[in-house]
């Protein structure tokens, strides 16, 4: 059974947007029982919202006899019509004595304000349909998913948002989350103040995405109208996601099959491969460094953009202009594009900024990253992420995520790979590490480290503990070992070792 409508409840509702209680604070949990427009017969006010035009209470004396008298008769509260009220001292502390709340509030027409309290209080049940009818007219000449959360935000007088599962941000401001919410489950979820209503996935009818709303529970009826428009809300929004998908899947089609026909064609691509290429923005010639992305978690299906995508994009806050970020087989294909050829130093810097920026993403994603080196025109780009590729699969090879790989560093993996296959080798790696075999973590680290071009953040990142905790493991491992893990033959002899007893 619903609570009984309470003054507190009517100033949340958006009717009495921008009123402001200028005494009697204490009194707004009174309940209201009727709404009455101050006339010259009074009559009965217990359980009334007394309403009255500013020119009724002017001069001020005459809202101190008002409140007296409205005070006296048990009335739930004085609205005040006008935007110029200035109540005398005597009056609020009358008001406050009471338990009156007088209530001020700037509007052109008051007879019209009347009417809709009168119905918020009388009649709920219609205020309810008007707000569906108005919802269900206005969104269904909406297309964009901007436009439906903006008129539905104007229907219900509140703010709205669309957020995915991980509360990431779709639509809207994002939602910080909020303790006892289950929100693996795709049912309306109550929060201490939040409402949240499930946007389901057409095609598989299951958890896409959660509309957010904020609510107060000062009143009932608010909060069940709020639901309610949520609940004719989440259709619209729900058939915006499926339109949405569509386009992407039929975008990455297409960029696809244009990357597919210039690394198939190379250097003799057709004038209209070239045209499809520089439509989408993509430059065939100079020079290219191609990545490639393996990703071995699956993403949440509300996750709109890609792997790829999001690392281009953090890329590019770092100050690594990529060209495209497209779906390859089961990966992603990224390259960088530029007029002159990349030297030396700015592939090193490249390889530091992809461990970076990967380092930073979730560790859960488990990604592997492969980088090409230069290539030169439409060949060149072929190759480069032929080769990102290659160092991908390498990347994934290890049993550490996140990992990235260098081309150039192919040649030494080969290499690596055939010692650590030896006989010789694995005798060498047996008496090397065998300090550290009784101590996973000491081997882990030491490994990691390695792979990681010896950088302690990257290997605290990598296995997700504090990098105080990777400095002292290696302390531990060089008094163990005995060796200078500065030194780059014994750094060497210790990564064939390493891999070698994998």
């Amino acid at each position: 059974m619903n609570r009984p409508l309470t003054v507190a409840g009517l100033l949340a509702d958006p009717v009495l947007a921008g009123a402001q209680v200028i005494a009697g604070s204490a009194g707004t949990a009174n309940v209201v029982e009727d709404v009455r427009f101050l006339g010259p017969a009074d009559g009965e006010l217990r359980g009334q919202l007394v309403v009255c035009v500013e020119s009724a209470v002017s001069p001020p004396y005459r809202l101190d006899a008002l409140v007296r008298l409205a005070g006296t008769a048990e009335a739930a509260a004085l609205l005040v019509v006008g935007d110029s009220i200035t109540p005398l001292l005597s009056g609020i502390r009358l008001a406050d004595r009471l338990g009156l709340p007088v209530i001020g509030i700037a509007c052109p027409d008051p007879i019209s304000l009347v009417q809709e309290l009168t119905v918020q209080v009388r009649a709920p049940e219609l205020a309810r349909a008007r707000t569906i009818d108005r919802a269900l007219r206005q969104l269904s000449a909406k297309r964009t998913g901007q436009e439906i959360l903006r008129t539905a935000e104007g229907v219900l007088s509140t703010s709205l948002s669309l957020v995915a599962v991980d509360g990431a941000r779709i639509l809207g401001e994002p939602f910080p989350g909020e303790p006892g919410l289950h929100l693996d489950q795709p049912v309306p979820q109550v929060g201490r103040g939040v409402l949240l209503h499930p946007v389901l996935d057409p095609q598989v009818n299951r958890l896409a995405a959660w509309l957010v709303c904020p609510v107060d529970h000062s009143s009932d009826l608010r909060t069940d109208v709020l639901s309610t428009g949520l609940a004719i809300i989440e259709p619209f929004l729900r058939s915006w996601l499926s339109g949405q998908r569509a386009e992407i899947e039929k975008d990455t089609a297409v960029k696809s099959q244009v990357l597919a026909e210039i690394i198939s064609g190379r250097d003799s691509v057709s004038r209209d491969v070239v045209e499809h290429a520089t439509s989408l923005g993509w430059r065939l010639s100079g020079w290219h460094i191609g990545m490639h992305v393996l990703a071995t978690a699956n993403r949440p299906v509300t996750d709109r953009r890609g792997t790829g995508e999001q690392l281009a994009q953090a890329l590019t806050e770092r100050g690594v202009s990529i060209a495209a970020a497209i779906k390859r087989g089961r990966g992603w294909a990224l390259w960088t594009s530029s007029e002159t050829e990349p030297n030396t130093s700015s592939a090193r810097q490249l390889l530091r900024t992809v461990r970076l920026v990967v380092a930073d993403l979730p560790n859960e994603w488990g990604l592997a990253v492969g980088i090409g080196r230069p290539g030169s025109g439409a060949a060149g780009l072929a190759d480069t992420l032929s080769e990102a590729r290659d160092a991908a699969d390498l990347a994934r090879s290890h049993d550490f995520r996140p990992a990235v790989e260098h081309a150039d560093e192919l040649g030494v993996a080969r290499l690596l790979a055939t010692w650590q296959r030896s006989e010789v080798t694995r005798a060498f790696a047996e008496s090397a590490l065998a300090p550290l075999r009784e101590s996973e973590a000491l081997m882990t680290t030491l490994r990691a480290y390695l792979e990681s071009g010896c950088s302690v953040v990257l290997t605290a990142e990598a296995l997700g503990v504090h990098r105080n905790t990777v400095t002292t493991r290696v302390q531990q491992i060089r008094e163990r070992l005995g060796l200078d893990l500065d030194e780059p033959s014994q750094r060497l002899a210790l990564q064939v070792a390493c891999r070698a007893i994998e």
